[in-house]
């Protein structure tokens, strides 16, 4: 089953979601940018209509890679959020959804999706005190990979982890045992891990809502980190022709030097419920070119859906 989730649960997704504090939310004006400037598509991944879920069934949040290509200093692959339905929304179904990685429909699509986390891993146990979770992985977890694999699934189970409001970071076990140095790299796991750790395994432009394949909503609410010029990039929606249907004329993040959060409400128009597109960039200050570019499929939905 692909990346699923319904209307109602995107709610439920946005009440249960712990990330960087944003800015209080704005309304973008109308588009200023010409619609020239927007970067064409080029997510070539199959997509099936959205589907509705069981009253047995929560909604979960896991961090995957994604090989978007990136950019020549950062070229990836790179964290994207991604829902699923899972038997219930806490913790521990969200680890697991996230040990299981993505469906072979997303490792094949364009672009590709992938883990870092070896296969056959396993959640043995998971626990939450003073708003630091304790996840307790089998002892493959650490093996195998590069430097960056290896970072790699750290932040996946970081960011899944703290994607909670209850969770502000992690303490990681292997096979019951506290871990300090992590893998044949030697990584430095004493004390708690946290989103800021793993900034490096990031787009420039990171959106952390909407998810990828995700209810959009309408008005769509982006939110996210970015380190950009001057922190402000540029963001377009397209509707299921391609057309846009909404381009504020810049977002702004709360930090004008590294990385800062940014929040922004944008409204849009559709006739139907279909799938869209979330396009991001920023401006190159050397010449004007597009640059940090990134593309979430979205689920569009009228402003009374």
């Amino acid at each position: 089953m692909r990346r699923l989730i319904v209307v109602a649960l995107a709610l439920v997704g946005a009440s249960c979601v712990a990330g960087p504090t944003v800015q209080p939310t704005s309304t973008a004006p109308p588009p200023a940018v010409p619609s020239s400037r927007v970067p064409e598509p080029t997510s070539t991944a199959p997509l099936q209509p959205m589907p509705t879920s069981g009253p047995d069934s929560g909604h979960v949040t896991a961090y995957f890679l994604l090989d978007d290509g990136g950019e020549a200093n950062r070229p990836g692959p790179s964290l994207v959020p991604v829902d699923r339905i899972a038997p219930d929304d806490g913790l521990a179904s969200a680890l697991r959804v996230l040990l299981e990685g993505p469906s072979p429909e997303e490792r094949e699509a364009v672009p590709a999706m992938t883990s870092a986390i070896p296969a056959g891993t396993e959640l043995l146990d998971v626990s939450v005190a003073d708003e630091v979770a304790t996840v307790d992985l089998s002892e493959g977890f650490e093996s195998g990979g590069g430097s960056f694999s290896v970072k790699a699934r750290l932040a996946q189970v970081v960011f899944t982890a703290t994607r909670y409001e209850h969770v502000n970071s992690v303490m990681f076990k292997l096979d019951g045992a506290p871990v300090t140095t992590f893998s044949d790299e030697g990584l430095d796991l004493e004390g708690v891990q946290t989103r800021a750790n793993y900034l490096d395994v990031l787009p420039m432009i990171f959106v952390d809502h909407p998810t990828y394949e995700g209810v959009l909503g309408n008005p769509a609410h982006l939110e996210g980190m970015a380190a950009v010029f001057e922190a402000t990039f540029q963001a377009a929606i397209r509707d299921a022709k391609g057309r846009i249907i909404a381009e504020p004329p810049y977002l702004m993040t709360t930090n004008g030097v590294g990385w800062g959060t940014f929040g922004m409400t944008v409204p849009y128009d559709v006739d139907e419920p279909q799938w869209g597109s979330l396009i991001v960039w920023e401006d190159s200050a050397r010449d004007g070119s597009q640059i940090n570019v990134r593309e979430y499929p979205v689920w569009l939905t009228p402003t009374d859906k």
